[in-house]
Protein backbone atom coordinates (compact mmCIF):
# COMPACT_ATOMS: atom_id res chain seq x y z
CA UNK A 1 0.00 0.00 0.00
CA UNK A 2 1.44 3.40 -0.91
CA UNK A 3 2.32 5.78 1.89
CA UNK A 4 -0.33 8.23 0.71
CA UNK A 5 -3.00 5.51 1.00
CA UNK A 6 -1.96 4.75 4.58
CA UNK A 7 -2.12 8.42 5.46
CA UNK A 8 -5.62 8.74 4.00
CA UNK A 9 -6.74 5.64 5.89
CA UNK A 10 -5.44 6.97 9.20
CA UNK A 11 -6.97 10.39 8.61
CA UNK A 12 -10.35 8.80 7.89
CA UNK A 13 -10.03 6.57 10.95
CA UNK A 14 -9.26 9.56 13.20
CA UNK A 15 -12.09 11.63 11.71
CA UNK A 16 -14.75 8.96 12.00
CA UNK A 17 -13.41 7.59 15.28
CA UNK A 18 -13.70 10.96 16.97
CA UNK A 19 -17.34 11.39 15.93
CA UNK A 20 -18.73 9.59 18.97
CA UNK A 21 -16.50 11.60 21.27
CA UNK A 22 -17.60 14.87 19.65
CA UNK A 23 -21.27 13.98 20.01
CA UNK A 24 -20.84 12.96 23.64
CA UNK A 25 -18.92 16.11 24.50
CA UNK A 26 -21.47 18.38 22.81
CA UNK A 27 -24.29 16.78 24.81
CA UNK A 28 -22.28 16.92 28.06
CA UNK A 29 -21.46 20.59 27.55
CA UNK A 30 -25.12 21.35 26.85
CA UNK A 31 -26.22 19.55 30.02
CA UNK A 32 -23.54 21.23 32.13
CA UNK A 33 -24.40 24.70 30.84
CA UNK A 34 -28.10 24.12 31.42
CA UNK A 35 -27.52 22.73 34.89
CA UNK A 36 -25.43 25.67 36.04
CA UNK A 37 -27.81 28.20 34.49
CA UNK A 38 -30.72 26.43 36.21
CA UNK A 39 -28.90 26.72 39.53
CA UNK A 40 -28.15 30.39 38.91
CA UNK A 41 -31.67 31.38 37.84
CA UNK A 42 -33.57 28.81 39.94
CA UNK A 43 -35.40 27.35 36.94
CA UNK A 44 -34.54 23.72 37.64
CA UNK A 45 -34.96 21.33 34.81
CA UNK A 46 -36.08 23.79 32.11
CA UNK A 47 -32.71 25.20 31.01
CA UNK A 48 -31.03 21.82 31.42
CA UNK A 49 -33.51 20.28 28.99
CA UNK A 50 -33.22 23.18 26.56
CA UNK A 51 -29.42 23.02 26.52
CA UNK A 52 -29.55 19.21 26.27
CA UNK A 53 -31.55 19.66 23.07
CA UNK A 54 -29.00 22.24 21.83
CA UNK A 55 -26.23 19.71 22.52
CA UNK A 56 -28.09 17.00 20.60
CA UNK A 57 -28.63 19.36 17.69
CA UNK A 58 -24.93 20.27 17.65
CA UNK A 59 -23.98 16.58 17.59
CA UNK A 60 -26.45 15.82 14.80
CA UNK A 61 -25.18 18.79 12.81
CA UNK A 62 -21.65 17.39 13.03
CA UNK A 63 -22.90 13.97 11.91
CA UNK A 64 -24.73 15.54 8.95
CA UNK A 65 -21.66 17.59 7.97
CA UNK A 66 -19.47 14.50 8.05
CA UNK A 67 -22.02 12.53 6.02
CA UNK A 68 -22.10 15.22 3.33
CA UNK A 69 -18.29 15.27 3.26
CA UNK A 70 -18.23 11.48 2.75
CA UNK A 71 -20.74 11.75 -0.10
CA UNK A 72 -18.68 14.46 -1.78
CA UNK A 73 -15.48 12.40 -1.49
CA UNK A 74 -17.27 9.34 -2.92
CA UNK A 75 -18.58 11.37 -5.85
CA UNK A 76 -15.11 12.78 -6.55
CA UNK A 77 -13.62 9.26 -6.61
CA UNK A 78 -16.50 7.84 -8.61
CA UNK A 79 -17.29 5.22 -5.93
CA UNK A 80 -21.03 5.47 -6.32
CA UNK A 81 -22.20 2.10 -4.95
CA UNK A 82 -25.63 3.39 -4.00
CA UNK A 83 -28.62 2.04 -5.93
Amino acid sequence: MPANGKRETWMAFMTYGSLGLEMGVSVAIGIAMGYYLDRYFGTSPILTLIFLIFGLIAGMKRLYTLWKKMEKEDDERGDDTRN
